[in-house]
């Protein structure tokens, strides 16, 4: 079904704009888009209004038929392009930005000194100033990068040139990208549609004010014009993957203007707020305003890059020509030798090293300016037992964090189901966590301290777990060797067998005997888990197989081989 029949056709439409006053106030439009987004708001207090009204125009595409039809006629009044008095080519002619000489909506520079007055008579001057900075955030995202430039509108503003209207958005709102059905260009699964540019007057009382706020807006802004006219809006995924779409622009920012860093105002939103009402992390696909539609959550941009250079940004996006995010990032990078779960849970574990822990050589090169990731729970470890029992999101990432006699031990929980994240609404998986002075039942690590530490559920290959030391900021863990030791088939799920230096990617697993004899025999994938690689045994594959006793574990390797003694209980 596509983004017409989804949200509203042409004729439907053309009545919208019958009973509504194009030429008024646009205000009534943005209050009923922040009213909308707010209902479907799952954070626990206050938050400021989106930095991009683009998020509240997909937000109401995505959920029009439950919209009030006042509200469905303010944003059809919202979308009209609004009268200016004047228009000006940027110096490279591919912009033409409309704008007025009097009124509300004049623009105008800002002192550059402690007093932030708006300087009289500088329209002009301000208007020349957005023009080069059209200019050179095109020459980045085009010529530099290689992303596609977006398609002209048919010459609805006046001529082919892109078009850019400087209007007085207030002081939270940066700037928009607008689209309406009519400027539907192409109608595929991944719609394409023309698109205009909004931008604020002056960027007088906002968090990075002036021509800094000005530059990064276009940076942003111009993306999402690549994004939507050139790449397209996926109509089969909940919310059109727009998560996606804003990380990928706030991201984008940083690259074209390195110096200014505005997107550290909501990477913060991530690290310490990204949860729902009982403290569980949100999926990474969540999209829910006012502050979880993308933008906090650039560093997965920022990470990727880190690792693999600025080229698999676009990578990612030229895919997205032929199918949505998800399947486009893990079609890239198994094409760079890696897979998105592997790389979804190393992101997860450089998550840690921010604020005081961070490490610019190793990990984000910006990570001081982060916040700390806040623990989804906080405990103090009794001596004897504690075991948190909850559950999590598919494709999200969880910090418990406890506290022992000589150390503090994080252990971060990982769920690394893709596929299930592309709901509306993603089903939590329950798991259980134990920290014990003696041997769990479950799978368990021994801690340097002593403590050993537990983590069961089913299914067990869509879990990753690491357990980290505040006094090393390294590995909790002692050497890695099969866990849980001796297996009890009944209370157990499954047997980890460790393959250090392995680069294979699967192994044949065999039970041997005392007397050396094959009880049981299966290849079983290897998995990467914070760049160790583990081989998971379900205690399903053994119960009734193979009786009760001391066996020796063989894994053969394309590369290597391993060796273990490990103890069965049926």
């Amino acid at each position: 079904m596509n983004l017409l029949s989804r949200t509203f056709n042409a004729a439907a439409w053309l009545v919208l704009l019958a009973t509504s006053n194009v030429y008024g106030q646009r205000g009534g439009a943005w209050e009923a888009l922040n009213r909308y987004a707010r209902q479907d708001d799952r954070s626990v207090d206050s938050a400021p209004e989106p930095k991009c009204g683009t998020s509240l125009l997909v937000a109401a595409f995505a959920r029009w038929q439950q919209l009030e039809p006042m509200a469905k006629v303010q944003i059809a009044r919202s979308l009209q392009r609004p009268g200016r008095h004047k228009s000006k080519l940027s110096p490279a002619g591919f912009f033409r930005i409309h704008y007025d000489t009097t009124g509300a909506h004049k623009p105008a520079l800002l002192n550059p000194g402690g007093n932030p007055a708006l300087i009289e008579k500088s329209h002009e001057q301000y208007i020349d100033s957005v023009a080069a900075v059209l200019d050179y955030c095109r020459r980045v995202e085009v010529e530099i990068l290689g992303y596609s430039a977006p398609p002209t509108d048919l010459q609805q503003g006046g001529g082919d040139e892109y078009d850019v209207y400087v209007s007085d958005l207030g002081t939270g709102v940066f700037g928009n990208t607008w689209w309406t059905p009519g400027d539907l260009i192409e109608s595929t699964p991944n719609q394409r549609f023309a698109t205009y540019m909004e931008i604020d007057n002056d960027y007088l009382g906002h968090r990075t004010p002036g021509l800094l706020g000005l530059k990064v807006t276009v940076a942003h802004e111009f993306l999402h014009a690549i994004q939507v006219g050139s790449y397209g809006i996926w109509q089969e995924v909940p919310n059109f993957d727009f998560y996606f779409y804003e990380l990928s622009s706030s991201w984008m920012e940083d690259v074209v203007y390195d110096f200014i860093n505005d997107y550290h105002f909501d990477v913060r939103f991530y690290f310490e707020r990204f949860k729902d009402t009982q403290n569980r992390s949100f999926s990474f696909t969540t999209y829910a305003g006012p502050i979880y539609y993308g933008y906090e959550r650039s560093i997965w941009a920022h990470f990727l890059v880190r690792r693999y250079g600025q080229d698999v940004m676009k990578e990612i996006w030229t895919e997205m020509k032929s199918q949505p995010f998800l399947r486009s990032a893990a079609k890239i990078l198994q094409r760079r030798g890696s897979s998105l779960e592997s790389e979804f849970t190393l992101f997860s574990f450089w998550n840690y090293f921010t604020a005081d822990r961070a490490d610019s050589a190793r990990f984000y090169p910006e990570g001081k300016y982060y916040s700390r990731f806040s623990p989804n729970m906080a405990s103090n470890f009794n001596g004897f037992s504690t075991s948190v029992s909850t559950s999590a999101y598919p494709l999200s990432t969880q910090f418990y964090q406890f506290s022992l006699a000589s150390d503090t031990v994080t252990a971060i929980v990982v769920n690394v189901e893709a596929d299930a994240a592309v709901v509306a609404r993603p089903t939590d998986r329950a798991f259980d966590l134990i920290l014990s002075s003696s041997h769990p039942s479950s799978p368990f690590q021994k801690l340097r301290g002593g403590a050993m530490i537990g983590f069961s559920s089913t299914p067990a290959h869509v879990w990753r777990t690491l357990y980290l030391e505040s006094s090393s900021r390294g590995n909790a863990a002692t050497a890695l060797e099969p866990s849980p030791n001796p297996l009890r088939i009944r209370d157990a799920q499954r047997l980890i067998l460790p393959v250090v230096g392995t680069r294979s990617a699967d192994a044949q697993i065999t039970f041997l005997s005392g007397s050396l004899d094959a009880m049981f025999s299966q290849r079983y994938p290897i998995v990467d888990v914070f760049g160790n690689k583990l081989i998971y045994v379900p205690s399903r594959d053994l119960q009734e197989r193979i009786p009760s006793g001391i066996y020796f574990v063989h894994a053969q390797c394309d590369d290597a081989a391993f060796q273990w003694k490990v103890a069965i209980v049926q």
